[in-house]
């Protein structure tokens, strides 16, 4: 009885590690360090976004996608998504949806964040091409 109680306690630490490694809204490159050579335009943040916590994703069709962390305290453990050619940002709270944590619709392509290791199947069988782990857009 000892033994299999030890074992539900490792089990339990290991998901309760694995679950706080994700990162803010379940987006673990939001942890990341940024890279030098693609931020965001600081113009851009307009007190939406927390400043320094844009990451690049990925570009697509002429428009760089980047994921950050929201400015607003309600909004902690969110995400924001921003399209930095049109100037459009999207921002979520936190949520319990792993297959849409936040949407944007910008020039006429519709972008949608997961969580990172999202099961995204049916996302691709309904027509989204996944460019980024965290990011799929049709």
């Amino acid at each position: 009885m000892r033994r299999k109680s030890l074992v539900l306690v490792g089990v339990f630490t290991l998901l309760l590690v694995s679950g706080c490694s994700q990162g803010s809204a379940g987006v673990g490159l939001l942890d990341e360090p940024a890279t030098a050579d693609r931020t965001l335009p600081a113009d851009l943040y307009g007190g939406d976004v927390e400043p320094d916590s844009a990451r690049f994703v990925a570009e697509y069709e002429g428009i760089s996608y980047f994921l950050a962390k929201p400015a607003e305290p309600g909004m902690a453990n969110g995400v924001c998504l921003v399209a930095m050619e049109t100037e459009s940002i999207a921002c979520g709270g936190p949520s319990s949806d792993a297959t849409q944590l936040v949407s944007l619709d910008t020039a006429g392509t519709e972008a949608r964040v997961v969580r990172d290791g999202t099961d995204t199947t049916d996302l691709t069988d309904e027509g989204w091409t996944q460019i980024h782990e965290n990011l799929l857009l049709r």
